[in-house]
Formats: C-alpha cells, sequence, structure tokens
C-alpha cells in the first residue's frame, strides 16, 4: 500500500456490505453446528455477560472464535472459510446493494477504496471476490489455526492501517458502528450507516457538523440521508 490518502475511502464490511456479522454466522452456521452446539451454549452463557462490558469484547471474542474453531488444522480451515464466503455473497439479501453501489461509485471515481474490518481475512476476501471487488484492497481480523491473533477492531484498525502505510486524514470514512468512531474522526466526510438516534447523537457530540448519516434499506430501496 503507498501512502497517499488525499482520495482513500475507508468501508467497513459488516453491517456496511454485509448484512449481518459474517464471521459470526461462519461460527453459528459452521463451526458450532453438531456436536459443538453444546460446548458452544455453556461458552456463551459464560462470556455474554463479559462481552456487555466494552473493554472485555476483544477478550470475549478470542474466547469464542478460539472454541468454535478449535480441532480444525490451519489448511481445512481455510478452505472451510473461503467456501462459507463465497456462498455468503451470493446469497440472496445478505450484500447490502447501497453500499455496494458506493463503493463501485468511489471506484469508478478513481478513489482508493479500503475494506477494514473485524471480520477474518479469508471469509471477508471471499465475500468480496464473491461479489466482483477482488481489486479492493482489505485490511482485517487473522487467525493462526484456532487462534485469533489480530483482532481488527477498534482501535487496531488504525494500528493496522498504519502498518501498512494508510495515515489520515482519509477523505470519507462509512461505518455502521461506534467503534469506528476514531476511523470516523480521521475522514473528512464521515459517514455512519443505519444508526439510531442513540448513536447518531453521540457521533455528532463528537465528529460536529462534518459527520453524515445515511440509512440504507438493502434490496434496491432509497438511500436516505441526513
Amino acid at each position: 500500500m503507498s501512502a497517499s490518502t488525499a482520495d482513500t475511502v475507508i468501508v467497513d464490511f459488516d453491517g456496511v456490505l454485509l448484512r449481518g456479522d459474517a464471521f459470526g454466522l461462519f461460527l453459528r452456521r459452521t463451526a458450532f453446528a453438531g456436536a459443538r452446539l453444546p460446548l458452544a451454549a455453556a461458552a456463551l452463557v459464560f462470556l455474554a455477560p463479559i462481552a456487555t462490558v466494552p473493554a472485555f469484547r476483544p477478550w470475549a471474542a478470542r474466547w469464542v472464535s478460539r472454541i468454535g474453531l478449535l480441532g480444525r488444522n490451519a489448511e481445512e480451515l481455510r478452505a472451510e472459510l473461503a467456501r462459507f464466503g463465497a456462498d455468503l455473497g451470493a446469497e440472496p439479501g445478505r450484500i447490502i446493494a447501497p453500499g455496494l453501489r458506493m463503493i463501485r461509485t468511489h471506484l469508478a471515481a478513481g478513489d482508493r477504496v479500503i475494506v477494514v474490518t473485524a471480520c477474518e481475512h479469508t471469509l471477508a476476501r471471499a465475500v468480496l471476490d464473491a461479489i466482483g471487488l477482488a481489486g479492493v484492497e482489505l485490511v482485517a481480523s487473522h487467525i493462526r489455526g484456532p487462534r485469533l491473533i489480530v483482532h481488527n477492531h477498534g482501535a487496531t484498525k488504525m494500528a493496522q492501517l498504519a502498518g501498512q502505510g494508510v495515515t489520515p486524514p482519509w477523505r470519507v470514512a462509512y461505518s455502521d458502528s461506534l467503534s469506528d468512531l476514531p476511523i470516523l474522526g480521521s475522514a473528512e466526510q464521515p459517514v455512519l450507516v443505519n444508526a439510531n438516534a442513540r448513536q447518531v447523537a453521540r457521533a455528532r457530540r463528537l465528529l460536529g457538523a462534518r459527520l453524515t448519516t445515511v440509512t440504507w434499506l438493502g434490496g434496491q430501496g432509497p438511500e436516505v440521508r441526513r
């Protein structure tokens, strides 16, 4: 990646381009299927209260991931994630159409688009490739076998971008999550997607008049800007 960020657009993945949580869907449908279901249920009962505390969410995510992926070797897991991602990209209603149109519009204008996500890299890459975005750069979480070694969430997104030579300010950033306030705050034009009134109020206090909010209804529905 080059250091220039003048025409850089940072885009979140889950909730902006893809409806739902891609890695969570993988765990529920694949990793926690069958005989693993009782173990998953027990883990979630224990970890759910911990995950309500923002400071402990990365720790809880690591343990949920490790439990779900336990016993899989690295090559099998990568292949499984890639297959699941390709299927997810083709799943009816899963891709948020206004988000996909937004990325295509930026690419057509010559902007550099980087998808920055907490989703696992192989899975997110497979989804992007499946929906025609093979050329879009990706900064994501990484696993090694069953271990989550980089959880690309919150401030870690900024660190990973900086590690690849991408430093603020960037021109536009899109996210549906207040955990991405560092990303949004580093954009000339921060865009908050599908936020509720409380989220908008908090983001507006921190970002001021720069903030744009959009409601993307999915499918071919209208886009509402505020």
